[in-house]
């Protein structure tokens, strides 16, 4: 039996298509080929074609509830990812024209927000902000109305939520391709496709045309591009990020309350296990450095070593094979004993009223410190003394 679609001799499993005409598994497989006879046996597209068919013309009608700021109006409701992903747009800077405004989209952060959206079970989102350039809002009690937004592509710009735009969109083009991330069915890719995102939305073209009427003698022309532009900068440039010391001590309880399904906890896994020891000896009232690592950053603590340039330092440990291979609890007692050590030889550079007047536990003394600890590690490991070094 010959197949009617790429014209080779079907050895395997013949698919009726019409008129008494096969194909082979192969071509009946292949994404890109579509036969009537799929939607019947196929999931994957019978489910494309539902979301295709609820796919209208017209207007997206959302339900908000108005704020004002400094007298402009925004808009605050949800959406279906699915409804994002058919009308959003997003204007990416343009080099040579200074157009635009959002940077390059990352590949590896929209993988991590695809990890994140399909593994973990509590996979929730901030809001997005947006820009409608064209919609119309109608009260219906108060402050609470009706967004009505045109159901085109680029009626809704992004002005902040790119790449978690992103995940879903990788999570959309995988599953039309059939390299679903593994085990997902397609009841969980409607779930995600019907996932409610908060959004925000501002309406650029108001907002322009109220700026224009302020610098109208100016003779400058305002657009919603400016106006976007400007909300991306200003909301990007005041957000200011975790403390990197805070980061890495929160890291650690997330790892130690079990919840999976967080990129950052796989890529960061050393990490982990570096503050994990910054913690314990911290804590620990017989340790040579009992509260003076600083674990949240705080300023003013009084406690000299910052956690994460602790964890930092012992980067080049954790790259050693003989210091990676022990346990835990093995890392912990020769780190201990280390800085115990260090204590005994030094001990006016720990102690509370002159830790000031040398650099032991200034930064740059911890950094030499603990990469003299790998030499020391290594040239145990050579002799075969490092399992004594922690017994």
């Amino acid at each position: 039996m010959i197949c009617s679609c790429c014209g080779y001799e079907i050895e395997d499993e013949p698919h009726l298509i019409e008129d008494g005409r096969y194909v082979c598994d192969r071509c009946w497989k292949n994404p890109s080929l579509f036969f009537p006879g799929k939607l019947e046996q196929d999931e994957r597209l019978r489910i494309l074609s539902k979301l295709s068919q609820e796919r209208k013309l017209g207007s997206l009608k959302v339900q908000v509830i108005r704020l004002s700021q400094k007298d402009i109006d925004m808009y605050m409701g949800k959406m279906a990812a699915k409804e994002l992903l058919e009308l959003c747009a997003i204007d990416r800077f343009k080099e040579e024209e200074l157009k635009g405004y959002q940077r390059q989209q990352y590949e590896e952060r929209t993988s991590e927000l695809l990890e994140y959206l399909t593994e973990c079970p509590i996979a929730l989102m901030p809001a997005l902000f947006v820009s409608v350039r064209d919609a119309t809002f109608t009260p219906t009690n108060g402050d609470l109305g009706v967004l009505e937004i045109q159901r085109r592509k680029g009626s809704i710009w992004i002005i902040d939520g790119q790449h978690r735009i992103g995940g879903f969109e990788k999570i959309c083009d995988c599953f039309e391709s059939m390299q679903n991330p593994e085990g997902m069915s397609g009841r969980s890719f409607l779930n995600l496709m019907n996932y409610e995102l908060p959004v925000v939305f501002v309406n650029s073209k108001i907002i322009a045309k109220k700026l224009n009427k302020w610098v109208q003698e100016s003779g400058l022309d305002v657009t919603s591009e400016d106006v976007e532009r400007a909300i991306f900068f200003i909301t990007n440039k005041t957000q200011k990020g975790i403390q990197p010391s805070l980061k890495d001590a929160l890291l650690y309880c997330l790892k130690i309350s079990g919840i999976t399904g967080l990129p950052i906890l796989r890529k960061e896994s050393w990490r982990i296990e570096a503050a994990y020891i910054g913690i314990m000896l911290n804590q620990d009232a017989n340790s040579p450095l009992f509260e003076r690592i600083n674990l949240s950053g705080k300023r003013g603590s009084g406690r000299p070593i910052q956690l994460n340039s602790f964890v930092s330092s012992l980067r080049r440990l954790f790259l050693d094979k003989d210091f990676s291979r022990s346990s835990r609890d093995e890392r912990l007692k020769f780190i201990r004993a280390y800085w115990g050590v260090l204590r005994k030889m030094f001990p006016y550079s720990f102690e509370e009223k002159t830790w000031r007047q040398y650099m032991l536990l200034k930064a740059i003394g911890v950094y030499c410190l603990n990469w003299l600890a790998q030499r020391l590690c290594c040239h145990a490991g050579h002799r075969g003394i490092f399992a004594k070094l922690v017994s």
